[in-house]
């Protein structure tokens, strides 16, 4: 990495940074019982360094330095001036990550994942530097000093969504929690170990040691993943990440010079802490489908050529029960069928917020099957109808997804 001290930048990268992780949107799958195997890269937009354990050093009376939000970014488009007043631009600031996760699709339409990795991060901490202690070069004003920390290590996390939110944009919205932990081997850092930074007896020095080289870290991520039915459990992500270390890598003395006298000092100890708008993909390599898959019979099914995929089975004891249906999201043009026992009680039904109200006649000891078929797949992707009803004095709602290839549908023992 280039050591830095950087010229002044505006801040409305953190305004972008809120706005993206708002109303940004991803994909996954969303097949109630399915569980899967994926790989998960993940990368880091944009960073800030959180701020770092600074105080003014024994024996002088103010500090030289004091520590600065500043955004940085994956992109090769960070800049800094070098010893010779050159304008350089480097990149690749941030936590890349390729882990390994198994997923599942909860009967409560939530998603639990676990996961393990590994990671490479290089974290900016950013230092004001105070204006008698400016360094000029080739008449270039410096007003920020910039470190960055490289380390990498192995992780190891949990998460849990929210229940299904609808569609929006490119696929059905979830929120999501990550916690986990990581190792943390120190790698490098920009800065020396010792370097002067002055011109005409004004300026600044850095001495900078590095006094552990392994450390822990604990992180949360939140943020939003959206999923359409026919992607198996497939992912994108966006969120906002922060990494907070147990501990510190490197310990810094910044020193303030004028008339070649050093007048002011300034220490920090850095730990490469972060808070980064992250994006991240879930490919699943297996997929393991735990709803339940009955066999086609004549009495049982409507449309003999498509998988039908029993998700739900209920015990109940009476002869009757009332349903209700209607579209689960928006209303987007979908017409369903429904199939009871191998017979249509409803064809090419126009699925609406308004609940469409049936009677199913149970037989006795069988089981009864209730099946939703996709004679259109409306301008949102596959079908969701949900049925509600009461069934030993409980209120059920089941989604049921269906495509032109598969159904999904319901047991009723009596």
């Amino acid at each position: 990495m280039k050591k830095s001290i950087l010229l002044k930048k505006p801040s409305f990268i953190l305004v972008l940074i809120l706005s993206l992780s708002h109303f940004s949107s991803a994909q996954v799958s969303n097949k109630q019982g399915i569980s899967s195997i994926s790989i998960h890269p993940s990368a880091t937009l944009f960073t800030f360094g959180l701020p770092q354990n600074t105080s003014i050093t024994d024996g002088f009376q103010q500090g030289a330095f004091s520590y600065n939000v500043f955004p940085f970014t994956a992109l090769p488009i960070n800049t800094s001036v070098n010893r010779n007043g050159k304008t350089e631009l480097y990149g690749l600031i941030g936590s890349f990550d390729l882990g390994i996760n198994y997923s599942k699709l909860l009967k409560n339409n939530r998603i639990f994942k676990t996961e393990i990795g590994a990671y490479y991060t290089s974290s900016p901490n950013s230092y004001a530097i105070k204006d008698q202690y400016h360094y000029f070069v080739n008449g270039k004003e410096s007003s920020i000093w910039q470190n960055t920390l490289e380390y990498s290590g192995f992780s190891a996390s949990v998460t849990y969504t929210s229940k299904s939110r609808g569609r929006r944009g490119l696929g059905e919205v979830r929120n999501y929690l990550e916690v986990g932990g990581r190792t943390m081997n120190f790698l490098n850092q920009s800065a020396k170990e010792s370097e002067d930074w002055i011109a005409n007896g004004q300026g600044f020095r850095i001495e900078s040691k590095v006094v552990n080289r392994t450390i822990n870290m604990v992180f949360f991520e939140i943020g939003k993943t959206f999923w359409r039915p026919t992607n198996d459990m497939r992912s994108l992500n966006m969120g906002i990440r922060v990494g907070i270390p147990l501990s510190h890598f490197v310990e810094n003395t910044y020193s303030g010079i004028v008339n070649n006298q050093v007048v002011a000092s300034t220490s920090a100890l850095e730990n490469g802490a972060y808070i980064g708008f992250q994006l991240s993909y879930h490919l699943p390599i297996k997929t393991i489908t735990k709803s339940y898959l009955e066999r086609k019979a004549e009495k049982i099914y409507c449309e003999m050529e498509r998988k039908v995929k029993i998700k739900h089975h209920f015990k109940v004891n009476k002869d009757e029960l009332n349903i209700e249906m209607f579209d689960h999201e928006n209303e987007d043009g979908d017409i369903v069928s429904l199939c009871f026992n191998g017979q249509y009680i409803l064809e090419k039904h126009l699925l609406t917020r308004k609940p469409k109200v049936l009677t199913l006649k149970l037989k006795a000891n069988q089981k009864n099957i209730l099946t939703v078929f996709a004679n259109n797949t409306g301008k949102e992707g596959a079908n969701t109808s949900a049925i509600r009803f009461t069934i030993n004095g409980k209120k059920e709602e089941i989604i049921l997804y269906a495509d032109k290839k598969e159904s999904e549908g319901i047991s009723f023992e009596n």
